[in-house]
């Protein structure tokens, strides 16, 4: 995160990086407050991307401001921990697809049996 102010009553700005995370991951974390929020996602040149988080109904109490910040911040990382474990465990994923539905007699094409 590189900012999270309160600009309103119930609005709130915030921006992120996507040098760190990615604009995939960001869609993830917004999906979750479009029940909520009206969300303005304005992008520009350099990496850092800013959000516009409106409530849709009443104000943003003190309160919730800062669990909305804390939520925000704990999902961003959570969904780039995810990230990098999918792509870190994917051959491993592959190979356990390979073994789930291929015959056994075909494991040593894949040089899966020692």
């Amino acid at each position: 995160m590189i900012d999270f102010i309160r600009l309103s009553e119930n609005q709130c700005r915030f921006s992120f990086d996507t040098a760190i995370f990615s604009e995939h991951i960001a869609a993830k974390v917004l999906y979750w407050l479009a029940k909520d929020y009206l969300i303005y996602w304005k992008s520009k040149d350099d990496p850092a991307q800013t959000i516009l988080l409106e409530k849709k109904d009443g104000l943003i109490s003190e309160d919730e401001f800062q669990i909305l910040r804390n939520d925000i911040n704990q999902r961003f990382i959570d969904y780039k921990n995810r990230d990098i474990i999918i792509r870190e465990t994917k051959n491993i994923r592959d190979i356990l697809y390979i073994k789930a539905f291929a015959n056994n007699d075909d494991f040593e094409d894949f040089n899966l049996i020692p």
